[in-house]
């Protein structure tokens, strides 16, 4: 669902699309006219890069670094990011994906502790494209919520602490609702500096859009999760 509505709106911030709603169903001219001004700020504020990383330091964890801990890591979590069809029959891993499982391995290594790949079906095919040794490889999984129940079933919370390999706006959801589930978590120190997401570019872009997308589906997943129980 998170793919579908970053790729269908990418191109459009999704709180101008709120906005321009209010604007039709208002009839005061005065706050037609607020909300119209407020699309057109809202367009070019969301399309600079910076902001959106700035805005995105909400949602870092940095307590939970590992040198800022004494906790050990037993295991290396790499959540998948989705997929695509290339309209020629096939599906392919999304570049975030990739990007994480490359991490995930360079953790694995760096730490000597065995990788958890959890996902759909972009999980399979991403242990089909990397041949690398998993503990565990999850690739029934919808969500961050049913990834963290389902680790349960696999490994005890009592076996050592979870490193993160994901992006950085999705740690606070993603070590919520782990602990929500008893785990114990940790992330990488350089997680800033070698994941996708961080970009302090003052120039306005697709990608700014893009980010600041995926902020405001995570702030919303957020505070889903505090309402449905699950963090």
């Amino acid at each position: 669902m998170k793919n579908i509505v970053l790729d269908n709106f990418l191109y459009v911030p999704m709180c101008i699309i709120w906005v321009l709603i209010l604007y039709f169903i208002i009839k005061s001219t005065f706050w037609k006219k607020f909300f119209l001004y407020l699309s057109f700020f809202l367009f070019f504020a969301s399309s600079i890069p910076a902001i959106s990383t700035f805005i995105g330091k909400f949602f870092y964890s940095d307590n939970y670094k590992v040198s800022k801990n004494d906790k050990k890591a037993s295991f290396v979590l790499i959540p998948t990011a989705g997929q695509y069809h290339d309209g020629y029959g096939k599906w392919h891993p999304t570049y975030e994906s990739i990007m994480r499982i490359q991490y995930g391995k360079n953790l694995s290594d760096q730490f000597s502790i065995p990788m958890i790949l959890s996902g759909g079906r972009d999980a399979t095919l991403l242990q089909e494209m990397f041949g690398y040794d998993y503990y565990l490889v999850e690739s029934n999984i919808k969500n961050t919520f049913q990834m963290a129940e389902n680790l349960k079933d696999f490994i005890n919370p009592s076996e050592g602490s979870l490193l993160l390999a994901t992006k950085p706006v999705h740690h606070k959801r993603t070590i919520l609702v782990l602990e929500k589930q008893g785990f114990k978590v940790l992330i990488p120190d350089n997680y800033v500096r070698t994941l996708s997401g961080i970009n302090y570019s003052f120039v306005p872009s697709i990608k700014g859009f893009k980010a600041f997308n995926e902020i405001i589906y995570e702030f919303f997943a957020l505070i889903w999760y505090f309402i449905s129980g699950k963090i």
